[in-house]
């Protein structure tokens, strides 16, 4: 199983309309479903909380049509899948007998549990049609059949079965306590100091195959007892093939510290946790790596041009036209652009690499520009007169050639203030503050 598991989320409305190709892959509409298959007598059993005794009338009348149905027709491949559905359905009830927690029996009130951090959520059945895997046994969640849980923070799916043997701590509660990625590159310490144990779920994890085993020797063997060791590139630990799919993802330390995109294989739990923190905050580049933006172009473009919005925000917050029309909320997605210039999530590293953020940015710095000089008399009105040159035209802090005083806040053109290295606004409220203090001092005297 070497692909990284697609979760939908659907929603959670239990109203949902029934087919009876639910687990068709192709695309054949309904009404090219036979006639037998969708008789009153098996709708019946895959629609309703059946019992045992229905399933098993509808197991055995279902056989009865396969066996009359001609071979190989498109009749016989739909009342085979029917019955394999039904024998799961049967299966589950019989677990639910023995099970009085079984989310079958209704007066259990197991539909959310709380599990290793995990809030676990019952699904409703029939719920998706394509194929869906358990995170704890990686067998298939047959959900039109299957009673199972998915954790509305991490996604983490599993079945009912499997609820009790949970080893595996949410990735959202992880992240929250941590607040941050690792940044060392694979830091790998050897299967000898996991005492060649999974790091997960701590089954053995061999170094060499079975000796005097064969070609073959892997289909004789359980998955556990065959389960070879696989290394996540984000936490540098072994896992065995059930905790890790051999899925990929994009490291944090390796784009902070070699500005490389490069997907990399990474355990389960990892891949859960980069999946939930990919959009957060939380990278301070210039902290972990300021020699960066000398290297990459578009990173200072992109540090720019927050800047340049942060300035403009401030123009944005207190107009009431752009309030009015919500200019902010409109044109921006992702509010941390405009809180900081310093922290990066992850998302943006990705977007500042394949071009997408710094276009995305200049388009929004242009929309605002055009308000706050063009459009608005309101923020026209708070512009500046460089009081250096006394030139006539207007400028702003967020302008490129602008500079702002520290101290008094006054705005002035960066040549001219590098001519003078003076601020006159700060000249003349410190002449006026010493004009004060020799007034008092006469007056005291």
């Amino acid at each position: 199983m070497s692909e990284p598991i697609n979760i939908n989320n659907n929603s959670d409305n239990e109203n949902i309309s029934y087919s009876p190709s639910v687990s068709s892959t192709s695309g054949i509409e309904c009404d090219l479903v036979p006639a037998s298959l969708a008789s009153e007598e098996l709708k019946l059993a895959l629609n309703k909380e059946a019992t045992e005794e229905e399933l098993l009338k509808a197991v055995t009348r279902c056989k009865s049509l396969i066996l009359e149905s001609d071979h190989c027709s498109e009749e016989r491949k739909w009342l085979v899948r029917h019955l394999i559905e039904l024998r799961l359905r049967l299966e589950e009830c019989r677990d639910a007998m023995n099970d009085p927690l079984h989310p079958r029996n209704h007066s259990s009130g197991v539909s959310k549990r709380v599990i290793k951090g995990h809030h676990l959520h019952l699904q409703p059945l029939l719920r998706h049609a394509s194929s869906k895997y358990c995170d704890h046994c990686t067998g298939t969640i047959w959900s039109v059949v299957q009673a199972w849980y998915e954790c509305e923070d991490c996604e983490y799916a599993c079945h009912h079965k499997c609820l009790a043997s949970i080893v595996r701590e949410c990735a959202h509660v992880i992240a929250s306590e941590k607040g941050c990625f690792d940044y060392d590159i694979c830091p790998e310490l050897g299967l000898s100091a996991q005492r060649y144990l999974c790091a997960e779920c701590k089954s053995p994890l061999p170094v060499t195959a079975p000796s005097g085993l064969g070609c073959l020797g892997r289909f004789l063997f359980p998955d556990r007892d065959w389960s070879e060791a696989r290394r996540c590139d984000y936490s540098g630990l072994y896992f065995c093939t059930a905790c890790h799919w051999s899925s990929s993802a994009i490291i944090p330390a390796r784009v902070v510290h070699n500005w490389d995109f490069d997907p990399q294989p990474v355990s389960q739990a990892a891949l859960q946790l980069l999946r939930i923190t990919s959009r957060r905050p939380i990278i301070h580049l210039n902290k972990l790596n300021p020699k960066l933006f000398l290297l990459v172009h578009e990173l200072d473009l992109v540090r720019r041009l927050r800047q340049t919005l942060i300035g403009m925000k401030k123009y944005l917050t207190v107009c009431r036209k752009s309030i009015e029309e919500r200019l902010l909320r409109k044109n921006v997605d992702t509010p941390h652009l405009l809180d900081s210039f310093d922290m990066y999530s992850l998302q943006d590293l990705v977007d500042i690499y394949s071009g997408e953020l710094p276009s995305k940015l200049q388009s929004i710095v242009d929309i605002f520009e055009t308000h706050i000089k063009v459009k608005c008399e309101i923020c026209k009105g708070r512009g500046h007169i460089c009081e250096i040159c006394n030139n006539e035209g207007v400028i702003y802090p967020f302008d490129n050639g602008c500079y702002t005083c520290g101290r008094c806040l006054a705005v002035l053109h960066k040549h001219c203030f590098a001519i003078k290295s003076e601020c006159p606004k700060c000249l003349r409220v410190k002449k006026r503050d010493d004009e004060g203090k020799n007034n008092n001092n006469a007056i005291c005297n």
